[in-house]
Protein backbone atom coordinates (compact mmCIF):
# COMPACT_ATOMS: atom_id res chain seq x y z
CA UNK A 1 0.00 0.00 0.00
CA UNK A 2 1.11 3.20 -0.64
CA UNK A 3 3.63 4.93 1.68
CA UNK A 4 3.93 8.27 3.17
CA UNK A 5 2.66 9.98 -0.44
CA UNK A 6 -0.56 11.47 -0.97
CA UNK A 7 -3.00 9.45 -2.72
CA UNK A 8 -5.22 10.98 -5.44
CA UNK A 9 -9.51 10.44 -5.36
CA UNK A 10 -10.99 8.19 -7.52
CA UNK A 11 -13.22 9.61 -10.13
CA UNK A 12 -16.67 9.04 -9.39
CA UNK A 13 -17.26 6.16 -12.58
CA UNK A 14 -14.28 4.23 -10.68
CA UNK A 15 -15.55 5.12 -7.28
CA UNK A 16 -18.90 3.31 -8.05
CA UNK A 17 -17.45 0.42 -9.52
CA UNK A 18 -15.70 -0.08 -6.43
CA UNK A 19 -18.83 0.30 -4.42
CA UNK A 20 -20.79 -2.19 -6.70
CA UNK A 21 -17.93 -4.64 -6.43
CA UNK A 22 -17.47 -4.50 -2.61
CA UNK A 23 -21.38 -5.42 -2.12
CA UNK A 24 -21.11 -7.99 -4.50
CA UNK A 25 -18.42 -9.47 -2.04
CA UNK A 26 -20.50 -8.86 1.16
CA UNK A 27 -23.86 -10.50 -0.71
CA UNK A 28 -21.79 -13.39 -1.87
CA UNK A 29 -20.22 -13.36 1.77
CA UNK A 30 -23.57 -13.09 3.26
CA UNK A 31 -24.92 -16.22 1.13
CA UNK A 32 -22.18 -18.66 2.14
CA UNK A 33 -20.57 -18.58 -1.41
CA UNK A 34 -17.08 -19.46 -0.29
CA UNK A 35 -15.79 -20.64 -3.58
CA UNK A 36 -17.18 -17.39 -5.65
CA UNK A 37 -15.80 -15.34 -2.87
CA UNK A 38 -12.20 -16.50 -3.27
CA UNK A 39 -11.99 -15.62 -6.58
CA UNK A 40 -12.27 -12.17 -6.10
CA UNK A 41 -8.57 -12.59 -4.25
CA UNK A 42 -5.39 -12.11 -5.78
CA UNK A 43 -2.54 -15.11 -5.93
CA UNK A 44 -0.36 -13.03 -3.47
CA UNK A 45 -3.51 -11.75 -0.95
CA UNK A 46 -2.72 -10.93 2.36
CA UNK A 47 -5.15 -10.79 4.55
CA UNK A 48 -4.97 -9.72 8.59
CA UNK A 49 -7.10 -8.93 11.13
CA UNK A 50 -6.28 -7.32 14.07
CA UNK A 51 -8.14 -5.93 17.87
CA UNK A 52 -7.32 -2.73 19.40
CA UNK A 53 -6.47 -1.91 23.32
CA UNK A 54 -6.32 1.41 24.05
CA UNK A 55 -3.85 1.99 27.21
CA UNK A 56 -4.08 5.98 27.23
CA UNK A 57 -1.33 5.94 25.08
CA UNK A 58 -0.15 9.16 23.74
CA UNK A 59 0.54 7.59 20.06
CA UNK A 60 -2.66 5.80 19.71
CA UNK A 61 -4.14 2.29 20.58
CA UNK A 62 -2.01 -1.05 20.42
CA UNK A 63 -2.71 -3.34 17.59
CA UNK A 64 -2.50 -7.39 18.05
CA UNK A 65 -3.13 -9.37 15.06
CA UNK A 66 -5.81 -12.38 15.44
CA UNK A 67 -5.35 -13.44 12.03
CA UNK A 68 -2.69 -13.20 9.61
CA UNK A 69 -3.48 -14.83 6.40
CA UNK A 70 -2.32 -16.12 2.93
CA UNK A 71 -3.92 -16.93 -0.38
CA UNK A 72 -3.37 -20.87 0.83
CA UNK A 73 -4.51 -20.41 4.24
CA UNK A 74 -7.67 -18.53 3.29
CA UNK A 75 -8.39 -21.91 0.76
CA UNK A 76 -8.17 -23.97 3.48
CA UNK A 77 -10.56 -21.99 6.30
CA UNK A 78 -13.38 -21.66 2.38
CA UNK A 79 -13.13 -25.09 2.15
CA UNK A 80 -13.25 -25.47 5.99
CA UNK A 81 -16.24 -23.06 5.85
CA UNK A 82 -18.31 -24.62 3.06
CA UNK A 83 -18.21 -28.30 4.19
CA UNK A 84 -20.77 -28.99 7.11
CA UNK A 85 -18.94 -32.38 7.26
CA UNK A 86 -15.67 -30.17 8.66
CA UNK A 87 -17.42 -27.05 10.67
CA UNK A 88 -19.69 -28.87 12.89
CA UNK A 89 -19.81 -25.44 14.97
CA UNK A 90 -21.48 -24.24 11.82
CA UNK A 91 -23.34 -26.60 11.35
CA UNK A 92 -26.29 -25.30 10.50
CA UNK A 93 -24.82 -22.43 9.24
CA UNK A 94 -25.12 -18.98 10.70
CA UNK A 95 -26.75 -16.18 9.61
CA UNK A 96 -24.53 -12.82 8.69
CA UNK A 97 -25.84 -9.37 7.13
CA UNK A 98 -22.81 -7.05 6.09
CA UNK A 99 -22.96 -3.37 5.85
CA UNK A 100 -20.10 -1.58 4.34
CA UNK A 101 -20.05 1.95 4.36
CA UNK A 102 -18.48 5.40 4.19
CA UNK A 103 -16.16 3.96 1.12
CA UNK A 104 -13.11 6.36 0.25
CA UNK A 105 -11.17 5.12 -2.91
CA UNK A 106 -7.95 6.49 -4.01
CA UNK A 107 -5.41 6.18 -6.63
CA UNK A 108 -2.32 3.89 -5.33
CA UNK A 109 1.14 5.07 -6.30
CA UNK A 110 0.34 2.34 -9.38
CA UNK A 111 -1.87 2.10 -12.28
CA UNK A 112 -4.80 -0.03 -11.63
CA UNK A 113 -4.06 -0.43 -8.06
CA UNK A 114 -6.74 1.44 -5.09
CA UNK A 115 -6.65 1.80 -1.80
CA UNK A 116 -10.16 1.56 -0.20
CA UNK A 117 -11.06 2.34 3.34
CA UNK A 118 -14.73 1.32 4.68
CA UNK A 119 -16.07 0.83 7.64
CA UNK A 120 -17.65 -2.25 8.60
CA UNK A 121 -20.25 -3.97 10.53
CA UNK A 122 -21.09 -7.35 10.20
CA UNK A 123 -24.34 -8.55 12.03
CA UNK A 124 -24.04 -12.88 13.00
CA UNK A 125 -26.79 -14.83 14.34
CA UNK A 126 -27.02 -18.70 15.20
CA UNK A 127 -30.00 -20.24 14.11
CA UNK A 128 -30.02 -22.66 16.66
CA UNK A 129 -30.24 -20.43 19.27
CA UNK A 130 -30.27 -16.08 20.11
CA UNK A 131 -26.79 -15.99 20.27
CA UNK A 132 -25.68 -12.75 18.35
CA UNK A 133 -22.38 -11.38 17.39
CA UNK A 134 -21.42 -7.79 16.16
CA UNK A 135 -18.12 -6.78 14.63
CA UNK A 136 -17.52 -3.16 14.34
CA UNK A 137 -14.11 -2.44 12.05
CA UNK A 138 -12.71 -0.02 9.98
CA UNK A 139 -11.24 -1.91 6.55
CA UNK A 140 -8.03 -0.85 4.65
CA UNK A 141 -7.87 -3.04 1.00
CA UNK A 142 -5.47 -3.13 -1.73
CA UNK A 143 -7.63 -3.80 -4.85
CA UNK A 144 -6.11 -4.46 -8.09
CA UNK A 145 -7.48 -3.68 -11.42
CA UNK A 146 -6.90 -7.71 -13.13
CA UNK A 147 -8.11 -8.42 -16.85
CA UNK A 148 -11.06 -5.69 -16.64
CA UNK A 149 -12.04 -6.63 -13.54
CA UNK A 150 -11.53 -5.96 -9.42
CA UNK A 151 -9.55 -8.04 -7.19
CA UNK A 152 -8.84 -7.69 -3.55
CA UNK A 153 -4.59 -7.67 -3.18
CA UNK A 154 -4.63 -7.57 0.62
CA UNK A 155 -7.21 -6.90 3.09
CA UNK A 156 -6.69 -4.90 6.61
CA UNK A 157 -9.12 -5.49 9.24
CA UNK A 158 -8.96 -3.04 12.44
CA UNK A 159 -11.77 -4.43 15.06
CA UNK A 160 -12.91 -1.80 17.31
CA UNK A 161 -13.39 -4.45 19.79
CA UNK A 162 -10.52 -5.77 21.86
CA UNK A 163 -12.70 -8.68 23.09
CA UNK A 164 -14.13 -10.77 20.74
CA UNK A 165 -17.27 -12.30 22.61
CA UNK A 166 -17.58 -15.39 20.89
CA UNK A 167 -13.77 -16.07 21.90
CA UNK A 168 -12.71 -16.90 18.48
CA UNK A 169 -13.00 -15.14 14.70
CA UNK A 170 -14.09 -18.02 12.45
CA UNK A 171 -16.08 -15.07 10.25
CA UNK A 172 -14.87 -13.69 7.08
CA UNK A 173 -14.53 -10.07 7.18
Amino acid sequence: MASGHTLRPAGAELHVAIQRFLAEEAALLDRHAYAEWFELLTEDIAYRVTTRVDRDRADGPIEHAIIDEDRDSLHLRVRQLADPDLTRAENPPSLYRRFVSNLRADFDEEPDRFVVLTNLLVYKNRPSNAHVEVYAAERRDLIRRIDGGLRIASRLVRLDQSVLVGGTLSTVL
